[in-house]
């Protein structure tokens, strides 16, 4: 089962939007700036930032 994360205009559902489609606002639980430069899990998360290796 997929959770449908967006609904277009045309009706149909997309559960696997594309890149470009995805939101780059920074999640309301993020805590990076107290991090030292390391990203908090929900940045990750959301594909908002990667972690270092």
């Amino acid at each position: 089962m997929a959770a449908v994360k967006t609904a277009t205009d045309d009706g149909t559902l997309e559960a696997f939007p594309s890149e470009d489609s995805e939101d780059d606002a920074e999640p309301e639980d993020c805590d990076c700036d107290g991090l030292g430069g390391f990203p908090c899990w929900p940045c990750v998360q959301t594909g908002r930032k990667e972690l270092p290796n």
